[in-house]
């Protein structure tokens, strides 16, 4: 009776009193059944139920930018620009290259279930296009103050412009029509949404910062870029605020998909991966291939990037196998880099699953993920490389840090290995007496006109050290131009540069030459050895010089002059497919002789080739380094040759990048590119041994001293790592 008196004094408390904290969740529950029961069923206004659904679809930016990338994507497009204000929040706008709207389309573009993608329901079971239920413009007007769209189909003599708002069309302005006028344009097609969830404050309030968001956006886009970059599609991304794109891929159908894996997530990443190789599963009808990381990769958070049919999807089945495969292979607490595109036949697959399609439903699926699972341990189980764990060791109080105490040890080396404490595998030789390929074969010895030689030796005798003063090269300083194309030039080669090569290559220690003919030598850096291509580098660098000193660069007299004629008609006949040409070879002699005569003091001011206009003759040919790195006179020919025809003389700027390559590539060893033989006389001997010391002792040690930066295309087809002094130790510890 008790309990029952005081539930009879509340509810007869006042208003105020009901609405406090004490009141009893039944009071709570009758008071709403009481009001549903006053209020009767009624349909749903139409717009309600479109905002509603809009919610649904659209969650954030991030969500309309993937709708709108989608459709990009089925009208075919190849470039895709993204431009977002405030993380798209105040403004999100896509520009493509596609196939476009027509006018007639443009009244039903944002209505809800209008679409070119659907027919009947039958047309789900073979569906391949991303989209198809009609709802994407349509819940991207609903959410946003105003939707504006500029598009212009191929064959249409000029683009038309339309405004949007709730699904259907509005005037742009008040007063005028909101039928869709035409404008300038290109073809595609260019959508603008403006405050996006201005009429739902809950979830404008929900959302986190613009930049949290802008982020979002721009890692939707750097997957479809990562995606669909080895197929030619092209994608920019950036800020409304910035004119510097955080995003930019080429389109391309050269690229390839590790292309744009090292583009959007770094080489680091892309050196580690292993390619999951195409399967195709007959009896499940699918197929998979991808990228995923091997057994040196670790992160603290998995990277899982999964495209079934060419869609981005969640695959948490797929995802939690994949993990459980890697713990196998990984540290604890590491995580792989996963990038995996399945294909799986449409009637198989239910795309009609959630509102923003992020999850696809498909028969088989278990036996599917168990397939790919088992490829790809078939595919890290055939790698060779072996895995690397990183540590750290806990210090004493008063300790000076690691830093500190290489550098201490690295001072107080003084033999061919280090006297700091610590794991082999990580001491680096930094003695230049150790012996080095040369040394093996060859010793250097001293000639009368004081030049070095390498000649063959039956004994232990060393060259000369690398660090001993000698030959090199002084520093070359950079010459004043006030030239606009000159400027650019140095700065498109310094924009080229890639920081770990450049390191690599400026603070080498040179083993020695491989093969001359194939132009191959090894350098070492740190603990690693590589095998580089030094005519390519050799060559790169010439280039560079001669940028570096345009206008003053050092001079080689020839005594008595030659004739360039001469010079060049040598050039001509050493050409295989000189007849090609349809001229005869005094012909094509002549006419590059009158070519270079007539563009003689060009040449002199800026590249020290000096041409006598009277006689026909040349005095100077230009020196990029100093006198122990001539320009290579088996090249002068070729190089008089090349002057004419591969010049572009109409261009400024174009000029002067091919006169400088032809120089750089004139400065190559002459032995590099030719047919090795296997017998040679004394002389030609003694060539290839100026030739070993000028790549060792003059272009390789200024490497070291003068300014330069390595590009990316060294890296791709001319360096390449063959050991690892950790590695190996690995494989002989295993023995």
């Amino acid at each position: 009776m008790a309990s029952s008196s005081v539930v009879g004094e509340r509810r007869s408390a006042s208003p105020t009193q009901a609405q406090q904290p004490e009141e009893p969740l039944d009071a709570q529950l009758e008071e709403r059944v009481q009001h549903l029961v006053r209020q009767p069923i009624q349909r749903l206004d139409e717009a309600v139920v479109n905002r509603i659904a809009a919610g649904e679809i659209i969650h954030r930016p991030a969500n309309a930018l993937k709708e709108l990338i989608e459709n990009s994507l089925d009208a075919g497009a190849t470039l895709i620009k993204i431009t977002l204000k405030e993380g798209g929040l105040k403004s999100l706008q896509i520009q493509d290259n596609g196939c476009g709207v027509r006018e007639s389309d443009l009244p039903l573009l944002a209505e809800r279930f209008a679409t070119s993608k659907l027919r009947n329901f039958d047309d789900l079971s073979r569906m391949s296009t991303f989209g198809f239920r009609g709802e994407a413009l349509a819940s991207i007007s609903y959410v946003s103050a105003s939707m504006r769209v500029v598009s212009k189909t191929k064959d249409a003599a000029c683009a038309y412009q339309a405004s949007y708002a709730c699904g259907a069309l509005v005037p742009p302005k008040p007063g005028q029509s909101s039928a869709p006028r035409p404008c300038a344009g290109t073809d595609g097609t260019l959508i603008t949404a403006e405050d996006l969830f201005f009429n739902v404050p809950q979830r404008l309030r929900a959302l986190k910062s613009a930049t949290e968001e802008y982020n979002r956006a721009l890692d939707v886009a750097a997957k479809y870029a990562l995606h669909y970059g080895g197929r030619g599609v092209g994608f920019v991304c950036r800020k409304a605020s910035s004119n510097v794109a955080d995003l930019s891929t080429p389109a391309s159908p050269s690229t390839k998909t590790i292309d744009a894996i090292r583009a959007l997530h770094g080489s680091a990443v892309s050196r580690e991966l292993l390619h999951l190789t195409p399967l195709r599963n007959e009896r499940l009808g699918f197929s998979v291939e991808g990228y995923i990381s091997g057994a040196n990769w670790s992160a603290k958070k998995t990277t899982f990037l999964c495209f079934i049919n060419d869609r981005l999807v969640d695959c948490p089945g797929l995802k939690k196998s994949f993990e459980a495969l890697y713990s196998a292979f990984l540290p604890r607490g590491g995580h792989p880099w996963l990038y995996i595109a399945l294909k799986i036949a449409p009637e198989k697959v239910d795309v009609n699953v959630h509102p923003t399609k992020s999850e696809v439903h498909f028969l088989d699926e278990e036996d599917v993920i168990e397939e790919v699972c088992a490829h790809a341990q078939d595919v890290l189980s055939g790698s060779n490389s072996s895995r690397t764990f990183e540590f750290s060791q806990a210090t004493l109080p008063g300790a000076p840090p690691p830093e500190t105490a290489k550098g201490k040890a690295r001072e107080t080396q003084t033999g061919p290995m280090s006297t700091q404490k610590g794991y082999p595998q990580h001491q680096v030789r930094t003695d230049a007496s150790s012996r080095t390929l040369q040394a093996m074969g060859f010793t250097a010895t001293r000639r009368e006109d004081n030049t070095e030689v390498l000649e063959e030796a039956g004994s232990d005798d060393q060259p000369r050290a690398e660090g001993s003063k000698s030959n090199g090269a002084a520093k070359v300083p950079e010459s004043e131009c006030l030239l606009t194309s000159v400027r650019e030039l140095r700065r498109e080669a310094v924009k080229s540069r890639h920081n770990g090569l450049s390191e690599v290559l400026r603070g080498h220690a040179f083993v020695g030459v491989v093969d001359l003919d194939m132009g191959l030598s090894l350098v070492q850096h740190e603990t690693k050895l590589y095998l580089v291509n030094h005519a390519a580098i050799i060559e790169e660098f010439a280039y560079q010089l001669v940028l570096r000193q345009f206008g003053s660069l050092g001079r080689f007299r020839l005594e008595p002059p030659p004739s360039i004629r001469d010079l060049i008609r040598i050039g001509v006949e050493a050409e295989p497919d000189a007849d090609e040409a349809g001229m005869s070879v005094d012909d094509i002699v002549e006419r590059i002789a009158l070519l270079l005569i007539a563009r003689a003091e060009m040449l002199d001011e800026y590249f020290s080739l000096r041409i006598d206009a009277d006689s026909g003759t040349l005095h100077t040919i230009p020196s990029v380094l100093s006198s122990r790195a001539p320009l290579a006179l088996d090249r002068l020919p070729t190089l008089l040759l090349r002057l004419g025809p591969q010049v572009d003389w109409t261009d400024e700027k174009e000029c002067f990048r091919s006169i400088a390559r032809e120089i750089a590539f004139a400065h190559v060893p002459p032995s590099a590119g030719n047919e090795a033989r296997d017998s040679l006389d004394g002389i030609e001997q003694e060539a290839r041994a100026e030739e070993h010391f000028n790549v060792q002792h003059v272009w390789f040690s200024a490497m070291r001293r003068v300014p330069w930066v390595a590009p990316k295309q060294l890296l791709e087809r001319d360096v390449v790592q063959v050991a690892s002094l950790p590695d190996l130790y690995r494989v002989f510890e295993r023995c």
